[in-house]
């Protein structure tokens, strides 16, 4: 029997397992059975629907999710569509190189899995059409028709300019399931028990997962990390998660250092990520200096606010009364031309025996250089299933060849704690540039 392995996303980018299924067959009325149990769970709970739902490319599956999640965005995992890319193109191509004592991927072919990277991540439609079109000129017949025909039917759930037009909160892979499978197997420890002793020990799994769940929140009220501790997050420092504070720090970086952003705002992110683009960020500095509760999309919240209030209105958390800013006063500071000035600091003299060496072999206390403290910032659905109803040659194939030894540890390459966008690290791994942070359904914002 399969098992069909349905989970969610938290605000805090942590792995939820919303419901496990067995079922006979992996067909489209199997996964209605599965998914009609789920809509009425989730009606009897007063759940909202997802925004978003990332699958593989499972016509049965996606065909179900249509038709009981209508309004949900679909997505298909890029982490899948880029291996199987990988695996049935690299036939059109020279076989690899030796460089020095290591074998490399043929430049031809390392060109074209960049540009193929470089399509589907494009902002715009004007600069994916030019970017097809340069696809097409560039590269093998054989290899652009696999790209066009399997998966670029599904452009409105796989580029980013369609996609980022809904809000996914940056989930865009299933590799976090991998993650949760290798957990399931450690509490399952055995393939052959009925389905009783299953359910028994997943309790005990579900019971750890929420238990961590807490854990986790709760840590992130009591000490929040220094790099968030800031005055620009002191309105939403208890009331958002960490990770999308992180995620508001890295757009922080494109606001300029003198006078503001000269370009308009066209930015996706408030759309797809639910976080304020810079130059909201940059508006906030110049009147409060805070970013407000109502700038981010409740998915990031700690404590959801009911079903049905207008969470974006959120009158009852004033805004915190800052310290003055500094000014600088006319003239020259203290002690530009070499004048003496005063130490102000209300630190005590030291002691005399804290002048003195001590008898052991460890330095003196006075004299010895202040240690600096480092502080580290972690680091459409249905346009392609009418064009497969219409007569469109589909070349996909169901399964891959297993991945060669030297692939198998990227099978897995999911950190709860990474602040890197699951899209560029599947674009990296597939390029070969693996970057450590990221890696069979995934429920965006099931709330």
């Amino acid at each position: 029997m399969a098992l069909l392995n349905i989970c969610a996303i938290t605000g805090a980018n942590m792995v939820v397992q919303v419901g496990l299924a067995f079922i006979r067959h992996e067909k489209e009325a199997d996964y209605n059975w599965a998914l009609e149990f789920l809509r009425d769970l989730m009606a009897k709970e007063s759940i909202e629907e997802p925004l978003s739902i990332v699958t593989d490319r499972e016509i049965a599956l996606i065909k179900a999710l249509k038709r009981h999640f209508p309004s949900s965005q679909h997505l298909l995992c890029r982490w899948h569509v880029n291996m199987n890319v990988l695996a049935k193109t690299k036939k059109f191509f020279p076989a690899p190189v030796k460089v020095g004592d290591k074998t490399v991927r043929h430049p031809q072919f390392q060109e074209f899995l960049s540009s193929w990277n470089t399509l589907i991540a494009s902002p715009t439609v004007p600069i994916y059409n030019q970017r097809l079109a340069d696809f097409k000129a560039k590269h093998p017949t054989n290899a652009v028709k696999y790209c066009t025909d399997t998966w670029l039917i599904w452009k409105e759930s796989l580029v980013a300019v369609y996609i980022d037009q809904h809000p996914h909160f940056g989930v865009t892979v299933t590799s976090p399931i991998e993650g949760c499978h290798a957990t399931l197997k450690g509490y399952l420890q055995r393939g052959h028990s009925d389905l009783r002793g299953v359910f028994n020990r997943l309790k005990h799994f579900w019971t750890a997962q929420q238990a961590s769940i807490e854990s986790t929140v709760a840590q992130q009220q009591l000490r929040p990390k220094h790099s968030v501790n800031i005055p620009l997050f002191a309105a939403v420092l208890q009331h958002v998660h960490t990770y999308a504070l992180q995620k508001i720090l890295q757009e922080q970086v494109k606001v300029p250092a003198k006078g503001a952003p000269k370009s308009s705002c066209e930015c996706s992110i408030q759309t797809s990520m639910g976080l304020p683009c810079y130059h909201t960020i940059y508006q906030r500095q110049q009147e409060t200096g805070a970013i407000r509760l109502e700038d981010i999309h409740p998915h990031w919240y700690i404590t959801r606010p009911e079903l049905g209030l207008d969470s974006r209105l959120l009158a009852s958390h004033p805004l915190p009364v800052l310290n003055p800013l500094l000014v600088q006063g006319r003239g020259r500071p203290r002690g530009a031309l070499g004048g003496v000035v005063r130490p102000t600091s209300t630190r005590r003299e030291p002691s005399l025996f804290e002048y003195e060496t001590p008898s052991s072999s460890a330095p003196p206390t006075v004299n010895r250089p202040p240690q600096e403290r480092l502080y580290i910032v972690n680091s459409g659905l249905n346009s392609g299933l009418a064009r497969l109803e219409n007569g469109h040659q589909d070349l996909y194939e169901p399964g891959t060849i297993m991945e060669r030894a030297y692939q198998r540890s990227l099978a897995s390459i999911y950190q709860s704690d990474s602040i890197v966008d699951a899209a560029i690290v599947a674009a990296g791994v597939v390029e070969g540039d693996l970057v450590e942070g990221i890696e069979d359904v995934i429920v965006v914002d099931c709330s």
